[in-house]
């Protein structure tokens, strides 16, 4: 996945090429020759260290299923993790932990932020080293030190039961009988604001004031709002991701998604903390997450697509349009706030 250094723009057309261009790699005995030469000592420090702390966005589902896989290869790690859903939460928290030393998260995981990249010139996160750098994707490990794990696109949802004529793009979200039934996230994330100016530029300045008018329910973030669907609270949801659906449905939920082409994507970004108490142990995660088992356990279940080509299971990132991540600045977002609470809560 491409992205431009820091001063520049980025760029879909970069994106896809270079995703398009990678060829899928197996890894070989001769790999560990290319890690750092200390990775055997890590690994022993990362066991003995016995534990990790995993700060995440990302949808439970995911980060359960990845850490049971990553368990699984080292019984010796018991791993815990928090969901830290906004910016505030999160990053105020690591930045705490760091300035008063306490205890606190080894890893952190999150859409791709401003806040990766400016703490990355502090040195604040762990670079690695270990033998899945040999065939990750250089354009995707930001920064030398944050390695891009998934692209994560957004979907609609329905429920079948309450929609009789299918929802099959954007605008059907407009339609009379929609009144009062629709539901999409309101603004606690970047990722929200991204999502409501990418359908602002790609849907035309007149949608946003049309879909106010629909009264849509405004929840925090996708699982509330999939959860009103399932249970027939909304009939359809604008704001989605797969894994929630996807879980919503094997339980007997009436739900529908449709990912549109092109469709809303995000870039979910892990890092381990330089501060950490169980630093050996972030280290081992890292390279967990960006070898070819860690990416299969991520991207593996047809919800999101890694950046390593040939994952079996992993979704098409030529259908997606990922988010210039150093558009939406705190500027950026108070002014959109302002504009957005006036549209839909004034």
């Amino acid at each position: 996945m491409q992205y431009q250094p820091p001063s520049g723009k980025f760029k879909r057309r970069q994106v896809l090429a270079s995703m398009g261009a990678l060829a899928a790699s197996v890894a070989v005995p001769s790999v560990w020759a290319q890690a750092d030469a200390s990775w055997p000592r890590i690994v022993d420090a990362a066991k003995k260290e016995g534990s990790l702390v995993i700060y995440h966005q990302a949808v439970p589902q995911v980060l359960e299923r990845v850490t049971k896989d990553f368990m699984a290869q080292y019984p010796e790690i018991k791993v815990e993790v928090r969901r830290l859903l906004t910016p505030v939460t999160h990053m105020q928290a690591i930045e705490t932990e760091k300035s008063t030393r306490i205890d606190g998260g080894d890893i952190t995981q999150y859409a791709n932020s401003i806040w990766h990249r400016d703490r990355a010139q502090e040195n604040f996160f762990i670079k690695p080293v270990g033998p899945a750098t040999a065939d990750y994707p250089k354009e995707s490990l930001l920064y030398g030190q944050v390695p891009v794990v998934a692209v994560m696109p957004f979907v609609l949802g329905y429920n079948t039961n309450l929609v009789k004529t299918p929802i099959t793009n954007i605008r059907d979200l407009l339609r009379p009988e929609l009144k009062g039934k629709v539901g999409s996230s309101d603004l606690v994330a970047e990722t929200v604001y991204a999502y409501y100016d990418w359908l602002e530029r790609t849907q035309g300045a007149d949608f946003l004031p049309q879909f106010a008018a629909q009264n849509p329910k405004l929840t925090a973030g996708v699982v509330p709002l999939f959860q009103a669907l399932a249970a027939g609270e909304l009939a359809a949801a604008a704001w989605g991701i797969h894994a929630i659906a996807n879980s919503l449905i094997a339980q007997g939920a009436p739900i529908k998604v449709v990912q549109t082409n092109p469709s809303f994507a995000s870039a979910d970004v892990v890092a381990a903390l330089a501060h950490a108490k169980r630093p050996n142990a972030a280290q081992l995660f890292l390279d967990y997450i960006m070898s070819r088992r860690g990416q299969g356990a991520w991207n593996g279940t047809g919800e999101t697509a890694s950046v390593i080509v040939g994952i079996p299971g992993s979704l098409d990132a030529k259908t997606m349009q990922p988010w210039d991540v150093f558009r939406y600045t705190p500027e950026f977002q108070r002014n959109y706030k302002a504009k957005f609470d006036k549209m839909f809560k004034g």
